[in-house]
Parts: structure tokens; sequence; C-alpha cells
């Protein structure tokens, strides 16, 4: 079997890696190149098998399109196979069999794959993930199954990692309801810029100034619409989702996180558009879904921010 499986309409093409967290590794209009952030030279690899992971997992950043859960102060706070990072309650790295295990392949065509994950002794849950291509659009979907036989709380926290120069933009809202989180700018870190105009709230990407090390920051917005979207490698990517109450979402998340971080090196960059979909506490054997739609348009390279936001007003209220 390939590592990475692909699905198409003849126009849409989406790849999946199932023994890397089943993460969505490709996804561009047919001769175009990957809008999604990804490592290309993991494709051609064998397929790692099925494993169980230590209590000091490592971090590799794949990319892609992954799924976490939330809230991440959470993440280590619930299992007892490393009682340190229970102790400090650990933010990183995330819970390995959901990011980087082996999904099963239960059903596969020539335009949907869905995959079953392996069972998490560190969250307590299984996750299955299905990518289907319809009508021009693409359908992500993922599953989340208590597999403990006490209650677990979660919510399911959905990812597209892109290039961090990319034009990112999402509906905007009043200042009061956008939180930064990014560093004073007394170390040798400084923050991102943010800024809205428009009717959009979006990432200025810029280099760190000269002696910085690093440029990151990270927006927690209450959205205004359940969409956002990217420009990048000659096409425009619209994710669409459910729009949420915010008394739904868990209080340290939100229902749409933007993050930014650059570095001299620009192959460093990267955004993550992020969605959370509403924090629940699950019964044994009881599950819950997340979904998304992704629609690709071509576009022109680099395009101006005047350029992107015109063709966001011209795309309607149209829904997942």
């Amino acid at each position: 079997m390939d590592r990475l499986i692909k699905i198409s309409d003849g126009r849409i093409e989406a790849g999946v890696i199932p023994d890397l967290g089943g993460m969505v590794a490709l996804l561009r209009i047919v001769g175009k190149p990957n809008i999604l952030k990804a490592d290309q030279s993991l494709w051609n690899e064998p397929p790692a098998p099925p494993r169980v992971f230590g209590p000091n997992p490592v971090w590799t950043p794949y990319n892609g399109h992954i799924v976490w859960l939330g809230p991440q102060s959470e993440w280590w706070a619930h299992q007892d196979k490393s009682p340190k990072k229970r102790r400090e309650r650990a933010v990183w790295p995330p819970d390995p069999y959901i990011n980087n295990g082996y999904y099963e392949v239960i059903e596969r065509g020539e335009t949907e794959v869905t995959m079953l994950g392996p069972k998490s002794e560190f969250s307590g849950v299984r996750l299955t993930k299905s990518v289907k291509i319809r009508a021009g659009k693409v359908f992500f979907s993922v599953c989340a199954e208590n597999i403990r036989d006490t209650p677990v709380s979660w919510d399911l926290w959905l990812n597209t990692r892109v290039d961090g120069y990319a034009n990112c933009y999402v509906p905007s809202v009043s200042k009061d309801k956008v939180r930064i989180d990014a560093p004073n700018g007394t170390g040798d870190d400084e923050a991102c810029v943010f800024s809205q105009s428009g009717g959009y709230f979006t990432i200025e990407p810029r280099k760190p100034s000269k002696g910085k090390e690093r440029r990151w920051g990270k927006a927690f917005v209450q959205a205004g619409k359940g969409m956002m979207a990217a420009f990048a490698s000659s096409q425009a990517l619209i994710i669409r989702f459910k729009r949420h109450s915010p008394k739904l979402i868990h209080p340290e998340q939100a229902l749409v996180e933007f993050y930014n971080m650059t570095t001299s090196n620009k192959e460093d960059a990267l955004t993550e558009l992020e969605y959370h979909a509403p924090y629940r506490t699950l019964a044994p054997g009881e599950s819950m879904e997340a979904c998304q739609s992704w629609e690709l348009y071509p576009f022109k390279p680099k395009p101006t921010p005047e350029e992107c936001v015109k063709f966001l007003k011209s795309q309607g209220p149209q829904r997942c």
C-alpha cells in the first residue's frame, strides 16, 4: 500500500497518510501545488507499523491538516503513564496516538477514504476520520469515541497548517471578542502582527526584526461567521464549519484560533487555522463529531489583501 493515499474527482485532489495519525497531507486543485504545509519527503517512505507510545513521545512537525483535543491544558492531566506530565499539567506534546498513531483504512474509494484510529491510553478516546470529495468540495469529519469505563471531557480541535506567509482571514468581530497571546518583546522573540480591515481579521506575516530570533503570536477569535480562508500556492482555500455559541466552547479556547510563526529562515514560517467544536463530556461508549467543508479556487500568486477580501465578499453566505 502506498503511504500517501490519494482521492480525486478530477478537479480536486486530497491525500492522507494513515500511519501518521491519518493526517491530510495533500490538498490542491489538480495541477496546482499543495496548499497545505506538509513534509512531502514522508510520502515515499514505507508506512510505520502500529506502535505503542511511551510516556515521553517525541514531537515531529509533519504538519498538514491534523486533529487535536482541547483544552490544551488537559492533554496530560487524565493519564497514569507519565505522572510527571500529569503533575506539571504539561501542554506539549499532543497525544501521540491521536497525532502520530496508526489509523486503519476501513473504507476507500476514488473520492473518499475513512480511517479508524488507535485507542489512546492518554486521552481515553478513539478517532475516526473521513475525507470525501462531493460536488467539487472536500468534506472532512472526525468522530471521537470514549473508550473508557468512566466519562471523559474534551473538544475536537481541527488544525489546518499552511505556509506562514499565506494570506489568512476570518470574518471579524469587535476587538473585545479577540484575545491575543504573544511575547512581550523583552527576550529573543517578538509578537507577530494581527489586524482588522474590510470586515476581516487577518495576520500580517513579517520576518523577525534584526536581533530577534522568532516572531510569533496566537489570536483567539469569536468569529463573526463559521468560515476562514487562506490564499497560497495560486489558490484560495475556504474552510467552512458551524458557528457555535461561545458558551459551548471551552473558556481556554475559541471558535477560531490563528497561530503564526516566522524566523529568519522563510521555510520555517507556519500559520495554523484552527477550529474548536463544542466542549463535551462523553459517557462510556458515547461519541461526538466535528466537520468542515473545504473549497478550492484558482487564484493569482501573491494577491494583495484588498484582492483577497474582495474575493471573500463575493462568495456569499454558503454553509458547511
